[in-house]
């Protein structure tokens, strides 16, 4: 169901705790030691956005760590100069930036605007160089202009002429709801939401790898990551499907059960799944983001967005999983539904939010702190996973 995945495959990296991308140079090459690196900056920012064309006197590796208002283009070595070192901006995606060249590692820190919704990147050599695109809502990236390359040049990631480049159908985002000091929802026994999800996403991932896939997690520990880093990690690793994890809570204690969502064209006439979402959306919305959360910006946002061209696989994918989910012991169906939930919101690729049961209810929450159920959720959603995929997707064997 998945186009083949790129032939350039990304290296993934944990770097104190913080999920990167490392991007490196292509093979074959040369990364002379003794020569000195430079760098060039070009910057076109306006309205719809902020393109960064960075070449580099020679080829290097680097490494991209997102966090909250900042994203950081980290060198693995030092840099003699800059042109120019540090630029502000009027433009909503990018204030400013400022290169650092203190060794052992120089980096390019972008200090985000509040328009900022994502961020793209592709590599071309002949010369080397970095191009970043950094997008508001609605505002899909363009290839390079056509003056930045020459007959010679082969990009490193292949452009594509959609929105965004094409998802690997291996790629899977994995993310477990809420981290630090957003706990979600919390039981009458104590379990902690933050602490359930994160345990089935490590064990969903453990599947998946299995299974051929690349699952790759928006947090691996107990931390805080706002939603609009965690959509931007999924587009960002060209994922083929983004699949959060959530428990849920009533203020009616026998409620029980699991639901899975998908992004709802417009507002949901359901009170109970838009009340959720409304919650969801301020546990993790970033301070700056101003109005996240509320109808206003998901409207605002939602018609213009790549997600709504993949609303009928995400509800193929929701029903997969909600059909797994009800063959699990006392699990009741409270079917698939629709809500303006802020992760799903500009995710380029199939994106689903389940709620594996309430935490509320004393018996299930008994239930869901038992490894073993937690073991059978992982399995239900890898099976709707494979099953929705398709083996091709993951490299299986035909």
């Amino acid at each position: 169901m998945f186009p083949l995945p790129s032939l350039r495959i990304l290296r993934r990296a944990i770097c104190a705790g913080i999920l990167v991308t490392c991007l490196g140079t292509t093979p074959g090459q040369a990364q002379p030691s003794d020569l000195s690196l430079r760098l060039t900056l070009d910057v076109i920012a306006d309205d719809a956005g902020a393109r960064v064309t960075i070449t580099f006197s020679r080829p290097a590796d680097y490494r991209f760590e997102e966090s909250r208002g900042r994203l950081r283009l980290i060198m693995a070595e030092a840099i003699v100069s800059a042109d120019p070192a540090e630029k502000t901006f009027e433009s909503g995606v990018l204030r400013r930036y400022k290169v650092d060249m203190r060794p052992p590692e120089a980096e390019i820190v972008f200090h985000l605007g509040r328009e900022f919704e994502t961020f793209t990147s592709e590599e071309f050599n002949n010369p080397f160089r970095v191009v970043l695109q950094f997008l508001k809502a609605g505002i899909p990236p363009t290839q390079a202009p056509p003056e930045s390359r020459d007959a010679a040049d082969k990009p490193a990631v292949e452009p594509t002429p959609q929105a965004y480049p094409a998802p690997s159908g291996r790629v899977i985002v994995i993310d477990p709801g809420h981290g630090g000091n957003e706990e979600g929802a919390v039981g009458p026994g104590g379990l902690k939401e933050k602490d359930l999800v994160l345990d089935i996403a490590l064990k969903l991932r453990l599947r998946l790898k299995e299974a051929g896939f690349e699952p790759i997690l928006t947090r691996q520990d107990d931390r805080a990551v706002d939603l609009m880093s965690r959509t931007a990690e999924a587009n960002h690793a060209r994922a083929g499907l983004l699949v959060s994890i959530h428990a849920n809570a009533s203020p009616r204690a026998m409620a029980r059960g699991a639901e899975t969502y998908f992004l709802s064209a417009g507002v949901t006439d359901d009170t109970e799944a838009a009340a959720l979402a409304g919650v969801e959306n301020l546990a993790g919305a970033d301070s700056e983001d101003g109005i996240a959360g509320t109808d206003r910006e998901i409207q605002m946002v939602l018609w213009e967005m790549a997600q709504v061209g993949h609303l009928s696989a995400s509800s193929q994918l929701a029903g997969l999983i909600q059909a797994e989910m009800n063959t699990l012991g006392d699990t009741r169906d409270r079917g698939v539904k629709q809500a303006p939930f802020r992760v799903l919101v500009g995710a380029t690729m199939p994106a689903v939010l389940v709620e594996v049961g309430f935490l509320s209810n004393p018996e299930e929450e008994k239930r869901l702190s038992t490894d073993e159920y937690r073991d059978q959720i992982a399995g239900a959603l890898a099976i709707a996973i494979l099953r929705f995929a398709g083996p091709e997707a993951a490299g299986a064997p035909q």
